[in-house]
């Protein structure tokens, strides 16, 4: 019985010990999503990321997805676009959860797997995203999923 303790602990040590290197890891993401709308109208758009680090912007990469997205959206799109690569159930996945990104994805790069009002991509697809987005899209990792 005191070994099954120790067991659940040392679990609980090993899980604390990944959620903070996921942490780590995703530290580059931007600390707040900035407006299409806004960025379009500076000159060298910037994110703020979690790591206190100022990242740019491509302009032609915003123009691109103002390409895709509905005018009248413009001022409600977020940027970056964000791409979480899963682990599920040994198998990598990523997940488009903003539903804005969603639409997005699947209007410019024809993707179009939703499962449970999230967009699911294989890790082959993220490929064209993150070469055309290079700057303008962030890829989060969760292995807690």
């Amino acid at each position: 019985m005191e070994e099954m303790r120790g067991g659940a602990g040392m679990e609980e040590m090993a899980e604390l010990a990944l959620a903070r290197m996921v942490e780590a890891v995703n530290k580059h993401l931007a600390r707040q999503s900035r407006m299409l709308a806004e960025m379009l109208e500076e000159d060298e758009p910037t994110i703020k990321a979690r790591d206190g680090n100022e990242y740019f912007i491509e302009k032609k990469e915003l123009e691109f997805i103002a390409e895709n997205v509905d005018r009248d959206e413009w001022d409600k799109f977020p940027v970056p676009v964000i791409l979480e690569m899963c682990s599920v159930s040994g198998n990598v996945l990523i997940y488009v959860r903003n539903k804005k990104h969603a639409e997005f994805v699947k209007k410019a790069f024809g993707y179009d797997r939703v499962v449970d009002d999230v967009l699911v991509l294989y890790p082959y697809e993220m490929g064209p995203i993150r070469r055309k987005l290079k700057t303008a899209s962030q890829v989060m990792f969760n292995v807690l999923d």
